[in-house]
């Protein structure tokens, strides 16, 4: 009696441990059973090195063959990994799509990422052949690190860092890169309270008619002062783009150009139309539309006085319905501009397939005027075709006196830029309109 009691404790304590280590679909071990055997394996002197892999796009291939096939697939790619790798490593499933590998001695990244890269890209399941993509974040470790979760944390890291560059199959984090990631966190630990203490500030841009030479429009752009210093945008916007508070720094900027809009009707006849920046994720918000009209007429602004400028890149996110979207904009009274126009992957067919007033050529192309190569061709073929479209065409980042000879031969309707004037801050922007 007490020996079968002993089995069936025996096979319960089993079955546990396989619960609480072992991935049902893949036969891997799970996220406990990798920190559990890669705390041993960081106990041995040697050179350790920690990838982390997914796979790309895993839900939409769930969504179209199903769950069942989408376990296959799982099941498969852990086959390869395991084929791929030495018996001393270890690869376990950590969640989802991701798998953990840990990697003992001399590893030559290069050679292991394209292993991995070839065994993956082609799986085979039942008789079919599938096309994946796999992006992979490297971390070699320290020979001192004994924090587990910390070195997985930068493996990841490394990972984020390569997600949507399609170019690259794996990032490797360095520590030029822990700097960076220490400098976003301080980022974000001081953003919240920059909107309550008025850090940020609006600066207006001029657009300047090739025609009459006179300014008739402006960018609003966003200044951030922190004791004294200036914190540049092209720092801060892609980490609040990551975490979401874009969303509500855009509101503060749109409210801050409705407020100085309301300020200037009262002094000025007539006022330039003022561009404000939208990023995507503002665009997808619920009521994002609803809460701007909101402001708009809390502050007396028409919509006409103010021009939505969103990003090419924008244009082609395959997770938005952007004709839908911008049309809705439009309605209200909104003109719509494209902005960095030329640095996306578009085609010329978006322009007339989306409702929209104005593109703004990226700096990138006006960098190279006056010199002889296919820049200056495609520039000319962007401005036939806006000319053909009715649509207004803005320069921007116009520096010289030959690039604006240029842009007018070529009939670019506005200039943007540092030859005509900088951003200004409110109080300067008003002098200006107040001298041209």
């Amino acid at each position: 009696m007490n020996r079968r009691y002993r089995k069936l404790r025996l096979e319960k304590r089993n079955r546990l441990l396989e619960l609480a280590y072992i991935d049902p679909i893949t036969g891997l071990g799970n996220y406990n059973a990798y920190l559990a055997r890669t705390k041993e394996k960081l106990e041995i002197n040697s050179k350790k090195t920690i990838i982390i892999l997914d796979i790309d796009k895993f839900k939409t291939f769930n969504k179209k063959h199903g769950h069942m096939k989408g376990n296959e697939l799982l099941k498969r790619v852990g086959e390869e990994i395991e084929h791929s790798i030495r018996k001393t490593d270890i690869v376990c499933r950590l969640a989802n799509d991701v798998f953990g590998i840990f990697l003992v001695g001399e590893v030559d990244i290069e050679n292991i990422t394209r292993r991995l890269n070839n065994k993956i890209s082609q799986i085979k399941i039942g008789d079919i052949w599938y096309n994946l993509r796999i992006s992979m974040g490297v971390y070699i470790c320290d020979k001192e690190e004994k924090d587990v979760q910390s070195i997985i944390d930068k493996a990841i890291m490394a990972h984020d860092s390569i997600k949507g560059k399609y170019h690259v199959p794996y990032g490797v984090f360095t520590e030029e890169f822990e700097q960076k990631m220490i400098r976003e966190s301080e980022i974000e630990n001081m953003m919240e309270d920059a909107i309550k203490n008025k850090e940020f500030e609006v600066y207006y841009q001029p657009q300047i008619s090739t025609k009459t030479e006179k300014m008739e429009g402006a960018e609003a752009l966003v200044r951030w002062k922190k004791d004294g210093n200036i914190i540049s945008p092209g720092e801060f916007i892609p980490i609040f783009e990551k975490n979401y508070f874009i969303i509500k720094l855009e509101e503060f900027i749109y409210e801050k150009v409705c407020e100085n809009i309301q300020e200037m009707k009262k002094q000025f006849t007539n006022i330039p139309k003022i561009s404000v920046n939208i990023s995507k994720e503002s665009l997808l918000e619920k009521d994002f539309l609803k809460k701007y009209m909101k402001i708009a007429k809390k502050y007396g602004i028409s919509p006409n006085n103010i021009e939505i400028e969103i990003t090419e890149r924008t244009t082609v996110d395959s997770n938005m319905d952007m004709k839908e979207i911008l049309e809705k904009i439009k309605k209200k009274g909104f003109s719509i501009a494209i902005d960095d126009f030329g640095t996306g992957y578009s085609s010329l067919n978006m322009l007339e397939m989306l409702p929209i007033d104005m593109i703004k050529i990226d700096k990138s192309f006006i960098d190279h005027i006056g010199e002889k190569n296919h820049t200056i061709n495609l520039l000319e073929i962007i401005f036939l075709i806006t000319k053909k479209l009715n649509l207004k065409t803005v320069a921007e980042g116009v520096e010289k006196s030959e690039q604006v000879s240029y842009l007018k031969k070529v009939n670019c309707d506005f200039i943007q830029g540092y030859f005509y004037a900088k951003p200004l801050d409110f109080d300067t922007f008003k002098r200006y309109i107040r001298e041209n």
